[in-house]
């Protein structure tokens, strides 16, 4: 039997967002804010797994990847129905191709990314470009 290291999954939002951070740098060819999550060889990504090549995630994927959820693309035809969260908070169903799952649990990439930020609907950045949410990511992880 040989030991492996288990890398905790991050729990504050400054981990979070500092865990995002070194994702990115990481592999910044897989960084794009005009992708929720682009997986071109897979319907799913595994938190454990590595992102195939020309795979594409914005932070809100990477932040629902590195907080243990998967992350599902389904093609352009297919959705499948996700728990989303409007501005107070409030869970509702909705029809997603793009989506985390955990477990049974299906939900919008960008709900579990800004709970995990600790953000609330209106300080989200999920619509800016690359150096604006790193910037914002930079803010959080107090970096």
């Amino acid at each position: 039997m040989t030991d492996t290291e288990v890398t905790p999954k991050p729990e504050t939002p400054a981990k979070v967002a500092s865990a995002v951070l070194d994702a990115i740098e990481a592999q910044p060819s897989v960084f794009s804010m005009d992708h929720w999550a682009y997986l071109p060889e897979a319907l799913r990504l595994a938190p454990e797994e590595a992102p195939a090549c020309g795979s594409r995630l914005c932070a809100a994927g990477w932040t629902a990847r590195l907080t243990g959820w998967t992350l599902v693309a389904l093609p352009d035809d297919q959705q499948a129905e996700v728990t989303a969260l409007d501005d107070d908070g409030n869970e509702y169903d909705e029809l997603a191709s793009v989506y985390a799952e955990r477990g049974d649990e299906r939900r919008l990439i960008w709900d579990v990314a800004a709970q995990a930020l600790g953000l609330r609907p209106s300080e989200t950045f999920w619509y800016v470009d690359a150096p604006t949410a790193l910037k914002r990511l930079r803010e959080i992880a107090g970096r």
